[in-house]
Protein backbone atom coordinates (compact mmCIF):
# COMPACT_ATOMS: atom_id res chain seq x y z
CA UNK A 1 0.00 0.00 0.00
CA UNK A 2 1.69 3.53 -1.12
CA UNK A 3 1.87 5.94 1.91
CA UNK A 4 0.22 9.16 -0.55
CA UNK A 5 0.51 11.15 3.10
CA UNK A 6 4.23 11.45 2.00
CA UNK A 7 3.68 13.06 -1.67
CA UNK A 8 4.04 16.51 -2.10
CA UNK A 9 1.56 17.98 -4.46
CA UNK A 10 3.77 17.17 -7.55
CA UNK A 11 4.04 13.62 -6.37
CA UNK A 12 0.74 13.15 -6.38
CA UNK A 13 0.06 14.59 -9.75
CA UNK A 14 2.54 12.72 -10.99
CA UNK A 15 0.74 9.65 -9.83
CA UNK A 16 -1.33 7.61 -12.10
CA UNK A 17 -3.94 6.34 -9.77
CA UNK A 18 -4.81 10.07 -8.67
CA UNK A 19 -4.45 11.51 -12.19
CA UNK A 20 -7.17 8.71 -13.07
CA UNK A 21 -9.24 10.06 -10.02
CA UNK A 22 -9.09 13.77 -11.13
CA UNK A 23 -8.93 13.16 -15.37
CA UNK A 24 -11.93 10.50 -15.29
CA UNK A 25 -13.41 9.17 -11.80
CA UNK A 26 -11.36 6.02 -11.33
CA UNK A 27 -10.50 4.64 -7.63
CA UNK A 28 -13.23 7.53 -6.77
CA UNK A 29 -14.13 5.55 -3.54
CA UNK A 30 -10.61 4.68 -2.45
CA UNK A 31 -9.54 8.24 -3.18
CA UNK A 32 -12.86 10.45 -1.33
CA UNK A 33 -12.04 7.54 1.68
CA UNK A 34 -8.55 8.91 1.83
CA UNK A 35 -9.26 12.64 1.83
CA UNK A 36 -11.82 11.69 4.54
CA UNK A 37 -9.17 10.13 6.71
CA UNK A 38 -6.36 12.96 5.50
CA UNK A 39 -7.99 15.89 6.17
CA UNK A 40 -4.53 17.58 6.84
CA UNK A 41 -4.01 16.58 3.33
CA UNK A 42 -6.97 18.56 1.83
CA UNK A 43 -4.99 21.40 0.71
CA UNK A 44 -2.06 19.54 -1.22
CA UNK A 45 -4.41 17.73 -2.85
CA UNK A 46 -6.37 20.50 -4.47
CA UNK A 47 -3.10 21.72 -5.41
CA UNK A 48 -1.87 18.84 -6.84
CA UNK A 49 -5.09 18.42 -8.72
CA UNK A 50 -5.02 21.99 -10.09
CA UNK A 51 -1.35 20.71 -11.38
CA UNK A 52 -3.55 17.87 -13.37
CA UNK A 53 -5.76 19.98 -14.88
CA UNK A 54 -3.54 22.32 -15.93
CA UNK A 55 -1.55 20.07 -17.62
CA UNK A 56 -4.48 18.41 -19.16
CA UNK A 57 -5.10 21.31 -20.42
CA UNK A 58 -2.09 22.45 -21.77
CA UNK A 59 -1.66 19.62 -23.91
CA UNK A 60 -4.90 21.06 -26.23
CA UNK A 61 -3.32 24.44 -26.45
CA UNK A 62 0.31 23.26 -27.14
CA UNK A 63 1.43 22.76 -30.51
CA UNK A 64 3.26 19.98 -31.72
CA UNK A 65 5.81 21.87 -33.45
CA UNK A 66 6.45 23.19 -29.57
CA UNK A 67 6.63 19.62 -28.16
CA UNK A 68 9.05 18.68 -31.07
CA UNK A 69 11.03 21.91 -30.32
CA UNK A 70 11.01 20.44 -26.01
CA UNK A 71 11.96 17.29 -27.52
CA UNK A 72 14.96 18.11 -29.64
CA UNK A 73 16.34 20.36 -27.20
CA UNK A 74 16.46 17.96 -24.13
CA UNK A 75 17.85 15.24 -26.89
CA UNK A 76 20.70 17.83 -27.77
CA UNK A 77 21.47 18.01 -23.98
CA UNK A 78 21.66 14.58 -23.95
CA UNK A 79 23.92 13.91 -27.08
CA UNK A 80 26.20 16.68 -25.13
CA UNK A 81 26.64 14.58 -22.11
CA UNK A 82 27.30 11.64 -24.13
CA UNK A 83 24.37 9.09 -23.41
CA UNK A 84 24.01 6.35 -25.50
CA UNK A 85 20.26 5.23 -25.91
CA UNK A 86 19.49 2.34 -27.93
CA UNK A 87 17.77 2.44 -31.00
CA UNK A 88 14.88 0.35 -29.18
CA UNK A 89 14.62 2.40 -26.66
CA UNK A 90 14.66 5.97 -28.69
CA UNK A 91 11.08 6.13 -29.51
CA UNK A 92 10.02 5.23 -25.18
CA UNK A 93 12.83 8.03 -24.52
CA UNK A 94 10.70 10.52 -26.70
CA UNK A 95 7.61 9.43 -25.45
CA UNK A 96 9.04 10.35 -22.06
CA UNK A 97 10.75 13.57 -22.48
CA UNK A 98 7.71 14.56 -24.36
CA UNK A 99 5.67 14.26 -20.98
CA UNK A 100 8.16 16.01 -19.11
CA UNK A 101 8.25 18.99 -21.51
CA UNK A 102 4.21 18.90 -21.09
CA UNK A 103 4.17 18.27 -17.44
CA UNK A 104 6.69 21.83 -17.65
CA UNK A 105 4.73 23.64 -19.34
CA UNK A 106 1.45 22.98 -17.42
CA UNK A 107 3.47 23.54 -14.16
CA UNK A 108 4.38 27.19 -15.47
CA UNK A 109 0.46 27.49 -16.76
CA UNK A 110 -0.67 26.70 -13.39
CA UNK A 111 2.16 28.64 -11.30
CA UNK A 112 1.30 31.76 -13.76
CA UNK A 113 -2.66 31.61 -12.91
CA UNK A 114 -1.68 31.63 -9.24
CA UNK A 115 1.03 34.54 -9.28
CA UNK A 116 -1.71 36.96 -10.44
CA UNK A 117 -4.87 35.37 -8.29
CA UNK A 118 -7.16 34.46 -10.66
CA UNK A 119 -10.53 32.85 -8.69
CA UNK A 120 -13.51 31.39 -10.15
CA UNK A 121 -15.61 33.71 -8.96
CA UNK A 122 -13.16 36.78 -10.62
CA UNK A 123 -13.32 34.91 -14.04
CA UNK A 124 -16.65 34.50 -13.98
CA UNK A 125 -18.24 37.41 -12.62
CA UNK A 126 -15.09 39.91 -12.86
CA UNK A 127 -11.95 41.40 -11.37
CA UNK A 128 -11.89 43.48 -8.26
CA UNK A 129 -9.82 46.20 -6.14
CA UNK A 130 -7.54 44.09 -3.78
CA UNK A 131 -8.99 45.16 -0.63
CA UNK A 132 -12.48 43.10 -1.83
CA UNK A 133 -11.24 39.63 0.05
CA UNK A 134 -12.78 36.53 -1.93
CA UNK A 135 -13.48 32.85 -0.70
CA UNK A 136 -13.57 29.56 -1.91
CA UNK A 137 -15.00 26.65 -0.31
CA UNK A 138 -14.80 23.23 -1.77
CA UNK A 139 -17.00 20.11 0.26
CA UNK A 140 -14.43 17.23 -0.04
CA UNK A 141 -16.59 15.13 2.46
CA UNK A 142 -19.31 12.55 1.48
CA UNK A 143 -21.78 14.66 3.32
CA UNK A 144 -23.47 17.67 2.95
CA UNK A 145 -21.98 20.88 4.23
CA UNK A 146 -23.19 24.67 5.19
CA UNK A 147 -21.90 27.73 4.39
CA UNK A 148 -22.97 30.86 5.81
CA UNK A 149 -22.54 34.35 3.93
CA UNK A 150 -21.73 37.70 5.06
CA UNK A 151 -25.52 38.43 4.40
CA UNK A 152 -26.91 36.09 6.58
CA UNK A 153 -27.56 33.53 3.64
CA UNK A 154 -27.04 30.06 4.17
CA UNK A 155 -26.18 27.66 1.63
CA UNK A 156 -26.13 23.83 2.09
CA UNK A 157 -23.56 22.28 -0.60
CA UNK A 158 -23.43 18.20 -1.79
CA UNK A 159 -20.30 16.59 -2.02
CA UNK A 160 -17.75 17.36 -4.82
CA UNK A 161 -19.27 21.27 -4.91
CA UNK A 162 -17.30 24.23 -4.85
CA UNK A 163 -19.07 27.82 -4.38
CA UNK A 164 -17.12 31.10 -3.99
CA UNK A 165 -17.89 34.32 -2.83
CA UNK A 166 -16.83 38.22 -1.34
CA UNK A 167 -16.04 38.06 2.38
CA UNK A 168 -18.40 41.00 2.29
CA UNK A 169 -21.16 41.89 -0.56
CA UNK A 170 -20.82 45.15 -2.65
CA UNK A 171 -23.49 47.45 -1.39
CA UNK A 172 -25.96 47.05 -4.33
CA UNK A 173 -26.12 43.26 -4.71
CA UNK A 174 -24.75 39.83 -3.72
CA UNK A 175 -23.01 37.62 -6.07
CA UNK A 176 -21.96 33.61 -5.99
CA UNK A 177 -20.33 31.41 -8.56
CA UNK A 178 -21.01 27.93 -7.81
CA UNK A 179 -20.08 24.43 -9.46
CA UNK A 180 -21.92 21.57 -8.25
CA UNK A 181 -25.56 21.19 -6.24
CA UNK A 182 -26.47 23.52 -3.32
CA UNK A 183 -29.61 24.11 -1.42
CA UNK A 184 -29.50 27.74 -1.07
CA UNK A 185 -31.53 29.78 1.76
CA UNK A 186 -31.38 33.76 0.66
CA UNK A 187 -32.00 36.54 3.18
CA UNK A 188 -35.05 38.75 1.57
CA UNK A 189 -33.15 42.37 0.83
CA UNK A 190 -35.20 43.52 -2.29
CA UNK A 191 -32.49 46.31 -2.79
CA UNK A 192 -29.48 44.01 -2.86
CA UNK A 193 -30.51 41.00 -5.47
CA UNK A 194 -29.36 37.41 -5.21
CA UNK A 195 -27.12 36.12 -7.99
CA UNK A 196 -25.59 32.58 -8.58
CA UNK A 197 -23.50 32.35 -11.66
CA UNK A 198 -23.38 28.15 -12.35
CA UNK A 199 -22.20 27.20 -15.31
CA UNK A 200 -23.47 29.64 -18.11
CA UNK A 201 -27.18 30.25 -15.98
CA UNK A 202 -27.75 32.87 -13.73
CA UNK A 203 -30.00 32.46 -10.92
CA UNK A 204 -31.46 36.07 -9.93
CA UNK A 205 -33.62 36.26 -6.25
CA UNK A 206 -34.58 38.71 -4.15
CA UNK A 207 -35.40 36.54 -1.30
CA UNK A 208 -36.40 32.78 -1.28
CA UNK A 209 -35.02 28.74 -1.34
CA UNK A 210 -34.21 27.00 -4.29
CA UNK A 211 -31.23 24.07 -5.69
CA UNK A 212 -28.98 24.84 -7.91
CA UNK A 213 -27.53 21.52 -10.02
CA UNK A 214 -24.81 22.67 -12.08
CA UNK A 215 -21.66 20.01 -12.62
CA UNK A 216 -18.85 21.13 -14.58
CA UNK A 217 -19.06 17.50 -16.26
CA UNK A 218 -23.06 17.65 -16.55
CA UNK A 219 -24.06 19.34 -20.08
CA UNK A 220 -27.43 20.42 -18.16
CA UNK A 221 -27.83 22.81 -15.58
CA UNK A 222 -31.34 22.94 -13.36
CA UNK A 223 -32.46 25.26 -10.45
CA UNK A 224 -35.27 23.87 -8.31
CA UNK A 225 -37.48 26.37 -6.75
CA UNK A 226 -38.66 25.12 -3.17
CA UNK A 227 -40.10 29.03 -1.80
CA UNK A 228 -40.87 32.09 -3.35
CA UNK A 229 -39.76 33.25 -6.54
CA UNK A 230 -36.69 33.19 -8.93
CA UNK A 231 -36.24 34.44 -12.43
CA UNK A 232 -33.45 32.74 -14.36
CA UNK A 233 -31.37 33.66 -17.24
CA UNK A 234 -28.51 32.86 -20.11
CA UNK A 235 -25.31 34.72 -18.70
CA UNK A 236 -24.17 34.73 -22.56
CA UNK A 237 -27.12 36.55 -23.70
CA UNK A 238 -28.11 38.06 -20.31
CA UNK A 239 -28.83 42.05 -20.76
CA UNK A 240 -27.07 44.64 -18.26
CA UNK A 241 -30.49 45.50 -17.15
CA UNK A 242 -31.49 42.21 -16.48
CA UNK A 243 -27.97 41.80 -13.85
CA UNK A 244 -28.92 45.25 -12.60
CA UNK A 245 -32.46 45.69 -12.06
CA UNK A 246 -33.85 44.96 -9.02
CA UNK A 247 -36.78 43.42 -10.72
CA UNK A 248 -37.41 39.89 -11.57
CA UNK A 249 -36.67 39.53 -15.64
CA UNK A 250 -35.93 36.97 -17.68
CA UNK A 251 -37.92 33.46 -16.98
CA UNK A 252 -39.57 33.29 -13.77
CA UNK A 253 -40.21 30.27 -11.35
CA UNK A 254 -42.28 29.72 -8.66
CA UNK A 255 -42.52 26.91 -6.00
CA UNK A 256 -42.57 23.46 -7.58
CA UNK A 257 -41.31 24.52 -10.68
CA UNK A 258 -37.57 24.00 -12.20
CA UNK A 259 -36.11 25.13 -15.14
CA UNK A 260 -33.55 23.00 -17.33
CA UNK A 261 -30.54 24.62 -19.23
CA UNK A 262 -28.67 23.20 -21.71
CA UNK A 263 -25.06 24.23 -22.29
CA UNK A 264 -24.78 23.20 -25.69
CA UNK A 265 -27.60 25.19 -27.77
CA UNK A 266 -28.27 27.96 -24.77
CA UNK A 267 -31.44 26.96 -24.47
CA UNK A 268 -33.95 27.11 -21.69
CA UNK A 269 -36.95 24.70 -20.39
CA UNK A 270 -38.89 25.47 -17.63
CA UNK A 271 -41.02 22.48 -16.08
CA UNK A 272 -42.91 21.27 -12.73
CA UNK A 273 -40.72 19.44 -10.68
CA UNK A 274 -41.22 15.56 -10.79
CA UNK A 275 -42.98 15.72 -7.40
CA UNK A 276 -45.18 18.55 -6.49
CA UNK A 277 -45.03 19.49 -2.55
CA UNK A 278 -47.70 21.21 -0.70
CA UNK A 279 -46.53 24.80 0.09
CA UNK A 280 -45.89 25.72 3.60
CA UNK A 281 -48.83 27.85 4.28
CA UNK A 282 -49.61 29.24 7.45
CA UNK A 283 -52.10 27.13 9.81
CA UNK A 284 -55.07 29.37 9.54
CA UNK A 285 -54.52 28.59 4.84
CA UNK A 286 -54.09 25.15 5.38
CA UNK A 287 -56.66 23.83 2.67
CA UNK A 288 -58.85 20.62 2.94
CA UNK A 289 -59.04 18.19 0.23
CA UNK A 290 -62.40 16.79 1.18
CA UNK A 291 -64.92 17.37 -1.50
CA UNK A 292 -68.73 16.76 -1.69
CA UNK A 293 -70.35 17.74 -5.20
CA UNK A 294 -67.78 20.98 -5.27
CA UNK A 295 -67.82 22.36 -8.35
CA UNK A 296 -64.56 21.94 -10.51
CA UNK A 297 -63.75 25.18 -10.43
CA UNK A 298 -63.25 25.09 -6.67
CA UNK A 299 -61.71 22.35 -6.52
CA UNK A 300 -58.80 23.33 -8.85
CA UNK A 301 -58.52 26.69 -7.11
CA UNK A 302 -58.14 24.25 -3.53
CA UNK A 303 -54.83 22.85 -5.30
CA UNK A 304 -53.62 26.00 -6.99
CA UNK A 305 -53.42 27.24 -3.71
CA UNK A 306 -51.78 24.34 -2.14
CA UNK A 307 -49.09 23.54 -4.85
CA UNK A 308 -48.89 26.97 -6.56
CA UNK A 309 -49.30 25.10 -9.76
CA UNK A 310 -51.36 26.74 -12.20
CA UNK A 311 -54.08 24.48 -13.66
CA UNK A 312 -55.47 25.48 -17.04
CA UNK A 313 -58.80 24.49 -18.34
CA UNK A 314 -62.06 25.26 -20.84
CA UNK A 315 -64.43 26.65 -17.59
CA UNK A 316 -67.11 27.20 -20.06
CA UNK A 317 -66.74 23.15 -21.13
CA UNK A 318 -66.19 22.20 -17.66
CA UNK A 319 -67.71 24.55 -15.34
CA UNK A 320 -71.03 22.19 -14.67
CA UNK A 321 -69.02 19.50 -13.27
CA UNK A 322 -68.57 18.72 -9.54
CA UNK A 323 -66.21 16.33 -7.74
CA UNK A 324 -67.24 14.54 -4.63
CA UNK A 325 -64.01 13.00 -2.96
CA UNK A 326 -61.50 12.89 -0.16
CA UNK A 327 -58.08 13.52 -1.41
CA UNK A 328 -55.58 13.37 1.28
CA UNK A 329 -51.84 11.95 1.21
CA UNK A 330 -51.88 11.37 -2.63
CA UNK A 331 -49.03 13.16 -4.63
CA UNK A 332 -49.89 16.00 -6.73
CA UNK A 333 -50.20 14.16 -10.16
CA UNK A 334 -51.99 11.45 -8.51
CA UNK A 335 -55.02 13.68 -7.02
CA UNK A 336 -54.72 15.04 -10.70
CA UNK A 337 -55.23 11.25 -11.90
CA UNK A 338 -58.32 10.61 -9.98
CA UNK A 339 -59.98 13.73 -10.44
CA UNK A 340 -59.59 13.43 -14.14
CA UNK A 341 -61.04 9.60 -14.10
CA UNK A 342 -63.70 10.95 -12.74
CA UNK A 343 -64.69 13.91 -14.88
CA UNK A 344 -63.68 11.64 -18.13
CA UNK A 345 -60.85 14.28 -18.89
CA UNK A 346 -57.21 13.89 -19.23
CA UNK A 347 -54.15 16.22 -18.37
CA UNK A 348 -50.69 16.99 -19.34
CA UNK A 349 -47.93 19.40 -18.27
CA UNK A 350 -47.14 22.14 -20.13
CA UNK A 351 -44.31 24.96 -19.48
CA UNK A 352 -45.28 24.01 -15.42
CA UNK A 353 -48.56 24.22 -15.99
CA UNK A 354 -51.51 21.20 -15.73
CA UNK A 355 -53.34 21.69 -18.76
CA UNK A 356 -56.82 19.28 -18.45
CA UNK A 357 -59.31 18.27 -21.22
CA UNK A 358 -62.04 16.62 -21.36
CA UNK A 359 -65.78 16.46 -23.16
CA UNK A 360 -67.01 18.78 -20.00
CA UNK A 361 -70.22 17.32 -17.76
CA UNK A 362 -73.80 18.05 -18.92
Amino acid sequence: MIDYTTYTPEALALDDSFRGWVLEGKEHHFWKNWIENNPAKTATVKQAQALVLSLYQAQDEILEEEIDEAIHQLVQIADKRSMIIPLWQQTWFKIGVAAIALFMIGWLLYYEKQKIHITPYQQVVGQFKDEVKLLEFTNTTSFPQSVTLSDGSSVVLQPETSISYPTTFLADKREVVLSGEAFFEVSKNPNKPFFVFANGLITKVIGTSFTVRAYDKDQEVKVIVKTGKVSVFAQETASQDQKSSRELTGLVLTPNQQVTYSRADNRLVRSLVEKPQLLALPEIQQQSFEFRQAPVSDVFDVLEKAYGVKIVYDEDLMGGCELTATLSDEPLLEKMELICKVLEAQYELIDAQIVVTGKGCK
